[in-house]
């Protein structure tokens, strides 16, 4: 179980690979929960230093750039939500850096900071020749989104977040007692049990029994918790996870001059709750905050019908 003492960001790691030494998942099959999407996406590449930077994209139009959380996980769990995009726009999910087949021959400081990763959205965004784009993240993905967004404003046409990581860290403090907060007793004495274990295992078992507090539907958190068991790049997410979202961090102030459309789209009993989406939202000139009831973490998942829907009406706005 994670506890009070360590750094927030580790708690943003919805299935986290525990037990992966590498992080290299890019071989994993593709679960079943999204397997229908797959066929659906182009798979294109993109020249960085000593690397390929990989995309998928679908759909015409303006183009959609789909950003996954973590830091460091794998972009498949995001394939329903750009199979919606693709409605509305060409949608781009892109394999960041350091996950799925965008691998750096190294992965360390020098290759996984936050500099790199809005240096690759831009190389991006100028390779497909576009002047402006709009931007979805989720979850960690969300603070990668606003970054961008305060670095870039001039470049993004509107933004999403979902579920996202909140605006400033004194409002994701919270996150792990309401995660804790939405397991059975039974499920956290044995987190505590397996708290003292500290092996392979039983990392992986917190990991899934987490899981379960992430979704509304927890047969659907158990299902996913086992199928993306692999698809977390641990070695990601410990080097850019501090840096995002580091003790203090407040993106407030380089967010309220941002002069676009916002949609901060939550499932109101996500963990990453509504307070947090509520204080995220009041950071901007222009936003919608919307809620799917019945939904947690992955309301794409939970609420598929109502969740495309949210996302449909903001997306064919113009």
């Amino acid at each position: 179980m994670l506890t009070r003492s360590q750094v927030p960001w580790i708690l943003l790691f919805f299935v986290a690979a525990f037990s992966t030494l590498t992080g290299n998942a890019s071989a994993q099959k593709t679960p079943s929960l999204w397997a229908a999407y797959e066929n659906q996406f182009q798979t294109e590449k993109i020249p960085r230093t000593e690397f390929d930077l990989y995309y998928r994209s679908s759909g015409t139009g303006e183009p959609i750039l789909i950003l996954s959380g973590g830091p460091g996980d794998d972009c498949d769990y995001l394939l329903p939500v750009a199979s919606e995009a693709a409605k509305y726009g060409r949608a781009i999910l892109l394999e960041q850096r350091g996950t799925g087949r965008s691998l750096p021959p190294k992965i360390d400081k020098s290759t996984m900071n936050l500099a790199l990763y809005l240096e690759d959205f831009e190389a991006l965004r100028v390779h497909l020749k576009v002047q402006r784009w709009t931007v979805i993240g989720h979850s960690a993905g969300g603070i990668l989104a606003m970054d961008y967004a305060a670095a870039f404003p001039n470049r993004v046409d509107r933004l999403v977040l979902l579920d996202t990581a909140p605006v400033a860290f004194q409002y994701l403090l919270a996150f792990q007692d309401n995660v804790l907060d939405r397991l059975s007793p039974e499920d956290r004495d044995r987190l505590a049990k397996l708290e003292k274990e500290d092996s392979p295992q039983s990392r992986a078992e917190v990991a899934q029994l987490e899981a379960k507090g992430l979704f509304f539907d927890r047969r659907i958190g158990e299902q996913l918790a086992a199928e993306l068991a692999t698809a977390w790049h641990a070695n990601v997410g410990h080097l850019l996870g501090p840096e995002i979202t580091a003790p203090g961090y407040d993106l407030r102030p380089h967010l309220r001059d941002f002069d676009e459309p916002v949609l901060v789209l939550n499932g109101r009993q996500d963990p990453m709750d509504p307070f947090m989406a509520y204080q995220t939202s009041l950071a901007f000139k222009h936003s919608t905050l919307k809620f799917i009831d019945r939904a947690g973490h992955f309301p794409w998942f939970d609420q598929p019908t109502e969740f495309d829907k949210a996302l449909g009406d903001f997306l064919k706005l113009k």
